[in-house]
């Protein structure tokens, strides 16, 4: 119940007030508001008009003077019966017609032949239209014809009594729409089938009511929007509208609204909305069966397991009005169990299903009727936790999210770093934390303030030379380790080639002598300058920072001189997944051919070609598992080589060493894609973390993803506090924005970027928005605070989501084929392409490796800090993202 305000005089009477007593009353009351907040103000209140004689006035005044001009709002409506019925008839009514009386009482005349009685029942919204007043009260004297007839001023004081008949300490309530509706159904009753719908056009005509074009007043209840979705709904505010919504003043609406539509004699008598097209029901009858397979409360209902409340069996016709067969279907259900809804409750009902399919009735809400709204996993409403609507994301309605101070944000993610650090073991420590947590700032500090030597594995060589000039300015000495990679144009192009090519094919250990080779035969410069600095990070016993690569390829030895090893991001997506090598069959085949030329014969060229062999006699197998073994490799490095050129008999385009030691293949058809020339096989180049102590901090890691891969016994799993943005994310999830998407909509990148006036984008790399895309965005600061817009759900091709899991040793099918599933993420029910079960670990591979790429791209701005908006165009939603509706030319997109 909300709060309550009438206005009530301060002075009780035992007799009816005459003469000068009313003029002081009248005098008194305008100025008397109270507000009744609680059960046992409304209590006090109900007890002092009913027995202690305190006159009132259900509405309230502006300017303390009681009158139909400074009519502010009144919530409780009165009708007051002056003879001519009993109270009992009138109580009985109110129940058929299900108005729940909240109390009643005995005037002063009231006499035990000649009953005079006010019965008041509570709007559940004041009702701030004098008009709109005036019209409800005429409605409840359409079905009470017996009340006083002149009762029609809203700003009528009524006279207290001696004694209180009723007081419903439950306090219910009745509301606009529900008023209307008892007085169709009592109409009907009263004037009979065929006649009840001209009285209903009278009144209409009488009070400047539209009707629809099923001759009923006009009159709905909606929903306002709301910062949760973000979006408008059903009906649009007309100006010729009484609306009835919670609040007196201010912005915060509620759930819903009641609207009456008004005939201003110059619009059409029908609604905007019943302009459109009527739309056939939105579930077939096939859908019965999963509905009342879903819905607990529907399960009950069914069963006769317990009799269901109103409020329970009205939220649920809402729903069910919207199935085919879905009305024959609640009738039935009542019928079958006549000792909780006798003939009575039957034949209302049988009226409200046929009155809310008229007037079009939206799904009521869960979470207003609902006993199992805050345990079950459901939707908005029955039709759409069982069904979304395509290209929306349903709120699961019992979703919470608790947000902290960016400070206590910040104090947990260097607790949780610290309890790390201390930690006398060797497991995988994974700090889970907001993008713009401070995660660098954190372990900078950390290095500042103790004594330990710490080691900083980044992403990128661009986010290590950031983290460095960091340090600088806090005065903190932070090696960096060398990188040909950011000599590159540097180096003779020749030469260059030829480190790519040892890299590519495996060669790794050849890296080093063939520079040192060239920077003293040739004398290049710049390698000389590289090897000094290699020279001197050899040397060096303070902090270090360097690359997820580099990182990778250090020796157990070296990590271990170090107190702290902590990997910045997310290094399994980054480093590993993406680490893949491909082999065309053509390429397999002349690999064969020369391991088996007599000339080669080494026990690694025979190895090498039964292993060969067993690919290309898969038979139809995709997911190949073969052993693994260390290639010898015995030929000596003497310079830049032809990269077509043979190893030691063997092709030298291809990583033979990680052939050689990846035990986990997949063949890929290039009859099954699209972008493939022909077959092939491809592997995840093997890896191997050292038996150390090891720390990742991120804002994209999950906890079942890290368990498999280092093993759930090794896993040490924080998950930090999270902050509410300071910026926002509008989400538009209408399309997927996937490749084929975007191109089969010409011209929508630019039609979003004119749209929104943002001047960045990132979406994929073909479509050369700019130099940041997804794929590329990780580390990447230079949009913070900017508004962007992140255009595309970033798919990979099918076998990309298969591989690691697969390398992991994981059971997965190879037969398993994406498909769209309706599933639950983030708090949404929505429909996605993936896979079968929500338990399937290559969906929990999908949804990791998608999610990661969004929040990496929509991270760029920094939302927690910064007051920007990002703009997502996906159909996968993102924590604390308002979903929103773009439009598309003249239509909605999706």
């Amino acid at each position: 119940m909300y709060n309550i305000n009438v206005c009530l005089d301060s002075v009780g009477y035992k007799s009816k007030p005459t003469g000068n007593e009313i003029g002081h009353i009248n005098n008194r009351i305008g100025k008397s508001s109270s507000e009744l907040n609680c059960p046992s103000s409304f209590r006090a209140f109900a007890y002092n008009v009913g027995q202690n004689g305190h006159t009132f006035s259900p509405s309230t005044f502006s300017g303390g003077t009681r009158n139909e001009k400074n009519f502010e709002q009144m919530q409780l409506l009165v009708l007051d019966f002056d003879g001519g019925i009993s109270y009992e008839k009138v109580k009985a009514r109110a129940k058929q017609y299900n108005l729940p009386i909240v109390f009643s009482y005995e005037t002063f005349t009231s006499e035990d032949d000649n009953e005079k009685f006010r019965v008041v029942f509570i709007s559940d919204v004041p009702i701030q239209d004098k008009k709109g007043a005036k019209i409800l009260k005429y409605a409840l004297m359409e079905i009470f014809p017996e009340t006083d007839k002149h009762d029609s001023d809203v700003s009528r004081m009524y006279f207290g009594g001696t004694k209180v008949i009723d007081y419903n300490s439950k306090l219910p309530t009745v509301s606009p729409d529900s008023i209307f509706r008892s007085m169709t159904h009592y109409l009907l009753d009263d004037r009979k089938a065929n006649h009840y719908k001209d009285h209903i056009k009278k009144f209409a005509k009488k009070h400047g009511i539209k009707l629809t074009k099923r001759g009923l007043l006009d009159v709905s209840v909606n929903e306002m929007p709301t910062e949760s979705d973000g979006k408008l709904k059903n009906r649009k505010f007309v100006p010729s509208a009484i609306i009835m919504k919670d609040k007196l003043n201010g912005e915060n609406f509620p759930n819903i609204y009641y609207q009456i539509n008004l005939d201003d004699g110059v619009t059409n008598n029908t609604t905007v909305e019943e302009k459109q097209p009527k739309q056939r029901n939105r579930h077939r009858s096939s859908s019965i069966k999963e509905l009342f397979g879903m819905c607990q409360l529907l399960q009950e209902f069914k069963s006769g397991e317990r009799k269901l409340h109103h409020s329970e069996l009205f939220g649920i016709s809402t729903n069910i009005i919207h199935v085919e067969s879905g009305i024959e279907r609640f009738k039935k259900i009542m019928s079958e169990y006549p000792e909780y809804y006798d003939r009575h409750k039957q034949d209302r009902f049988s009226f409200y299903l046929k009155y809310n399919k008229e007037m079009d009735y939206k799904p009521s809400d869960c979470n207003n009727f609902c006993p199992y709204k805050d345990t079950c996993k459901h939707g908005r409403n029955i039709l759409l936790t069982v069904k979304p609507e395509r290209g929306t994301m349903e709120r699961i309605a019992n979703h919470t999210e608790t947000y902290h101070t960016i400070e206590e944000v910040q104090n947990d993610l260097k607790q949780k770093l610290v309890q790390a650090i201390k930690s006398n073991d060797k497991l995988w420590h994974i700090i889970k934390a907001q993008t713009a947590a401070g995660k660098s700032e954190t372990f900078l500090r950390l290095m500042a303030s103790t004594r330990l030597r710490f080691l900083i594995a980044v992403p990128t060589n661009k986010l290590k030379w950031d983290i460095k000039n960091r340090a600088d300015e806090k005065g903190i000495e932070l090696m960096v380790t060398p990188s040909l990679d950011e000599i590159k144009n540097e180096i003779p192009a020749y030469i260059w080639k030829h480190i790519c090519h040892l890299r590519d094919t495996g060669q790794h250990s050849k890296v080093h002598p063939f520079i040192w080779r060239m920077a003293e035969e040739e004398g290049v410069e710049c390698l000389q300058k590289h090897l000094q600095q290699q020279q001197k990070y050899e040397e060096h016993s303070g902090h270090t920072i360097t690359t997820h690569r580099r990182f990778l390829n250090m020796s157990e030895k070296a990590l271990a001189e170090y107190d702290a090893v902590i990997i910045d991001e997310d290094i399994i997506l980054g480093s590993i997944a993406s680490n893949q090598c491909e082999i065309p069959l053509t390429l397999l085949r002349k690999i064969y051919k020369k391991a088996t030329a007599p000339q080669y014969k080494t026990p690694s060229q025979k190895m090498l070609a039964k292993k060969v062999l067993k690919i290309l006699h898969r038979k139809k197998k995709t997911l190949l598992e073969l052993p693994g073994f260390e290639w010898e490799d015995d030929t000596e490095e003497d310079g830049a080589k032809n990269e077509n050129e043979d190893v030691d008999g063997i092709p030298a385009l291809t990583d033979i060493p990680s052939f050689c030691l990846a035990e986990h293949f997949i063949y890929r058809k290039a009859s099954e894609e699209e972008n493939l020339s022909e077959d092939c096989i491809v592997f995840l180049k093997p890896w191997k973390f050292k038996n150390i102590k090891h720390i990742m901090v991120s804002a994209t890691v999950d906890k079942d993803i890290c368990e498999h891969c280092f093993g759930k016994n090794k896993v040490k799993f924080y998950d930090c506090k999270t902050a509410k943005y300071a910026g926002e994310i509008n989400q538009y999830p209408e399309k997927s924005m996937s490749r084929s998407c975007i191109d089969g909509i010409p011209g929508i990148l630019d039609e979003i970027k004119k749209w929104s006036g943002f001047e960045h984008m990132i979406t994929f790399k073909k479509y050369g928005t700019g130099d940041m895309y997804f794929g590329n965005a990780i580390g990447c600061d230079h949009l913070k605070g900017q508004n962007i817009n992140v255009v595309g759900t970033p798919y990979q091709v099918e076998f990309v989501y298969k591989l690691l899991p697969f390398t992991l040793g994981l059971d997965i099918s190879e037969d398993a084929k994406m498909k769209t599933h309706l599933v639950t993420h983030n708090g949404y029910r929505f429909y996605f392409k993936t896979y079968d079960d929500e338990e399937d670990v290559l969906r929990k591979f999908h949804f990791w490796m998608i999610e990661s790429e969004l929040e990496q791209a929509v991270g760029r701005a920094r939302l927690l800090r910064k007051r920007c908006t990002v703009n997502l165009f996906s159909n996968f939603p993102i924590r604390q993202a308002v979903i929103k509706k773009f439009k598309h030319g003249d239509d909605d997109v999706g």
